[in-house]
């Protein structure tokens, strides 16, 4: 069943739950103008202490049940809230770091799950149950007396159309300060995550002010929409007390005309109050349930949009082969320009060592998170061990890929747990076995704990080169016959680099397929073929020693061409300056 679908089916359930104690709770709440109906109708006039008691007790006992039920109530809409959560949380996340690599990170919609949750949770959208509820006192106070009925009917005809000027009113305000309140978030989020460039550039005084000007935008917006939902809502309240009041005036008009008695009038203007209360708390809250409503909205479009779970078939583990065809890539800024990557083929064999070089943007990251399934292309296809790895499921997948991207991020938690993926249960020697493989264990035994040290908030900073050399160890656990590595060895020292030299020549003892992404020169010598990019095509690609030669022989070319021009320019000059010498003494001779 689509995730959707169920959490909606198990919130239908709790509601008509929620709407039962509601049933019971609002008859019980007819035990007050009943109990002053018969103060004033039946014991004022008797005199009788035991009737006062008898009734005294009968209206407690029913307040009691009303109070557990209310208490009741809230209890199922905080469950209701909680089971919502669990139901749609974990698939939220998932989507979230699916998506992650086209939205920037956007975690919109786990607030939007957050704020429908504490909606529920507040019992705001459970008093919309008390509105059918509202006509059955309306209906009672016809038997009291007509008149009431219709003074207490026009009132709730009155509220409801403020409710619906209220929604026209603070529609159009409400969208824009969602619009731009979740623009200032995002923003700040951005903020959040370049925080030590902004420090040390000096820049954190004018991205604030940057920020500022778009926070008091969203402020500027809320504050508006508030303002226009607070004058409905007092309208609202005015009108509802208003109508007790004039019960109040008129029940005592009927009292001296002698077509009602003392008690009626109090127990009509209750009464009154009670019907008309649902929609004045609706109107009051208006603001917060239009609010949920968009949040839900945005949340069911997105997973809507990302709900694509495959019942995948089991795959053999792959030996890997790696083929990548035909992969298309459009500039996602401009799909007018040239494309990020251009019809990129090539096919690497297991235990096959690939450095890739080239100048920045010519493709490189973006053909090695396609690779690893990060980012799908526009057209083309990636086969490991000849099957589609879009037919794999990722969890399998992952047990046999592993990958450091040119950002390398570790998780809040323990070495040993970013090690080993944060898996469930893992073993011990197998995350001593990654670390050994990757030559970081001597780094790991400096730390506080070892592997028990924690990283990330509350935890050990650790440097570029340290989170690198970690990540490495994170792409070498499990069983991986295949690393996609990006820019590996852009913050590590020598030490560092010399470990990771040693971690690739163990690979390829293992046969494990390695693609490594490097600038430096020193990632060339444990290559068995080098593959060269610009402008998103694939310029060379051949074994090592071929492209080397083949580089050389353009450099000694190069430098030829140089020489032959720089002698050819000397040449000129020469003769400029014979020239010139010919023409003075000439000059001269004349004068």
């Amino acid at each position: 069943m689509n995730i959707v679908k169920k959490a909606i089916n198990d919130f239908k359930k709790l509601l008509w739950v929620v709407a039962f104690f509601s049933l019971f709770s609002n008859l019980l709440m007819l035990a007050i103008p009943l109990y002053m109906l018969q103060i004033y109708d039946r014991v004022l006039p008797s005199q009788s202490t035991d009737t006062l008691i008898y009734l005294s007790i009968i209206a407690v006992f029913a307040l009691a049940i009303l109070g557990g039920m209310e208490a009741i109530k809230s209890i199922l809409a905080n469950r209701a809230a909680v089971r919502l959560d669990a139901t749609l949380g974990d698939t939220v996340l998932r989507h979230i770091i699916k998506t992650g690599a086209f939205s920037g990170g956007n975690a919109q919609p786990m607030r939007d799950l957050a704020d429908i949750r504490n909606l529920i949770s507040s019992r705001q959208v459970f008093a919309a149950l008390d509105l059918p509820f509202a006509s059955i006192f309306i209906g009672i106070l016809y038997f009291v007396h007509p008149h009431i009925f219709w003074l207490t009917l026009t009132g709730a005809g009155i509220l409801v159309l403020v409710a619906i000027l209220n929604q026209v009113a603070t529609s159009a305000a409400a969208k824009e300060h969602n619009e731009k309140q979740m623009s200032s978030s995002l923003q700040t989020e951005f903020l959040a995550r370049t925080a030590d460039s902004l420090i040390a550039m000096g820049m954190v005084t004018n991205v604030v002010n940057h920020w500022g000007n778009s926070h008091v935008n969203a402020i500027i917006a809320g504050d508006k929409s508030a303002k226009i939902n607070a004058q409905f809502s007092g309208i609202s309240r005015f009108i509802r007390l208003g109508i007790q009041i004039v019960i109040l005036g008129y029940g005592a008009l009927l009292v001296l005309q002698g077509e009602m008695t003392a008690g009626m009038i109090f127990a009509s203007s209750i009464v009154s109050g009670r019907a008309l209360q649902p929609i004045d708390q609706v109107i009051g809250a208006w603001r917060n349930l239009t609010a949920g409503v968009r949040s839900w909205k945005r949340l069911k479009s997105f997973l809507s949009l990302t709900d694509n779970e495959i019942d995948y078939t089991k795959l053999p583990a792959p030996k890997g082969l790696l083929q990548v065809e035909n992969i298309l890539q459009p500039n996602a800024l401009d799909p007018t320009s040239k494309p990020v990557l251009a019809n990129v083929s090539f096919q690497i064999e297991p235990g096959t060592s690939v450095v890739v070089i080239g100048p920045s943007g010519s493709g490189k990251s973006t053909l090695a998170r396609i690779i690893v399934g990060a980012l799908k292309p526009r057209a083309g296809t990636v086969r490991l061990d000849g099957h589609d790895i879009n037919n794999w499921d990722p969890e399998d997948l992952g047990q046999y890929v592993g990958y450091l991207a040119q950002d390398v991020e570790l998780l809040p938690g323990t070495i040993a747990q970013n090690i080993s993926r944060f898996e469930h249960d893992p073993s011990s020697e197998s995350i001593i076995k990654a670390a050994n493989i990757a030559y970081v264990d001597d780094l790991i035994k400096s730390m506080p704990q070892g592997f028990d040290t924690l990283i990330g908030p509350g935890g050990a900073q650790l440097s570029g080169g340290e989170k690198q050399r970690i990540g490495l160890a994170r792409a070498f656990y499990g069983n991986p016959k295949l690393l996609i590595l990006d820019e590996p060895n852009s913050s590590l020292d020598r030490n560092g680099e010399t470990a990771l030299l040693k971690a690739m020549i163990d690979a390829k003892k293992n046969n494990i397929s390695v693609m490594i992404i490097s600038q430096r020169e020193s990632a060339l010598r444990v290559a068995d073929k080098i593959m060269r990019m610009n402008e998103g095509k694939i310029t060379d690609f051949d074994d090592r020693n071929t492209i080397i030669a083949k580089y050389n022989k353009n450099q000694d070319t190069q430098k030829a061409q140089n020489s032959s021009a720089k002698k050819q320019t000397s040449k000129s000059t020469s003769t400029k300056k014979e020239s010139m010498k010919n023409m003075t003494t000439k000059a001269k001779g004349t004068i």
